[in-house]
């Protein structure tokens, strides 16, 4: 039988509550190689240190992959500090994604840029993101937060987004801004206007 919305709902509600206090770090997204799981969970274990109140929250992935990063985190001895959702449904992803202090994207490959950069952007929270192709084809150092993709600088990366309020309030916003003037539903549709009457 089939979870109803309504469960889903209120299952992420509750985690999020009893979570309430801490400072999320949320990646959501598939948990392949190429995503650098490993090196974000490498990279906790530095940011706890320094920040004992934050909390990381991976939402995605297979139950082998789970497995696999779980057992990582208990190797980095974060486990009581992180938790791993598995495959949830988009909303419910997002509705964790919206709860975050600090939203991450940690690919270590790739061209194109992820969809969920672009949900990143519209969502005003701050961003951290591997200092990639992928990644600066549309992500600057004016709306997000760039690291190196290996543990340390993220680390680095995810504190500065953390204890450095009025920077992370401003490159958040400066994001908001840049996808509602870039990349949003409304300028795609404009976009497609003015090439379907360049065409006609």
């Amino acid at each position: 039988m089939s979870v109803s919305m309504d469960t889903h709902r209120r299952m992420g509600e509750e985690l999020i509550q009893s979570l309430s206090g801490k400072q999320l770090i949320v990646y959501a997204g598939t948990l392949e190689f190429y995503q650098g799981i490993d090196i974000l969970v490498r990279a906790f274990k530095f940011v706890l240190e320094a920040e004992p109140n934050a909390f990381l929250l991976i939402v995605g992935g297979t139950p082998e992959q789970v497995q696999t990063y779980a057992e990582l985190a208990d190797e980095c001895d974060i486990r009581s500090a992180c938790m791993f959702t598995g495959r949830v449904i988009q909303p419910l992803a997002k509705f964790y994604a919206d709860h975050a202090a600090v939203q991450i994207s940690s690919r270590i490959s790739g061209t194109n840029t992820p969809l969920k950069v672009y949900e990143q952007l519209a969502r005003g929270i701050p961003i951290v993101a591997t200092n990639i192709y992928s990644h600066t084809q549309v992500l600057s150092e004016d709306v997000a937060f760039l690291v190196e993709p290996e543990p340390r600088d993220m680390a680095r990366g995810i504190l500065t987004a953390l204890k450095s309020e009025s920077e992370s309030q401003r490159r958040a916003i400066n994001a908001k801004r840049l996808y509602e003037e870039k990349y949003s539903r409304k300028v795609y549709k404009e976009k497609m206007k003015k090439l379907l009457e360049f065409v006609s």
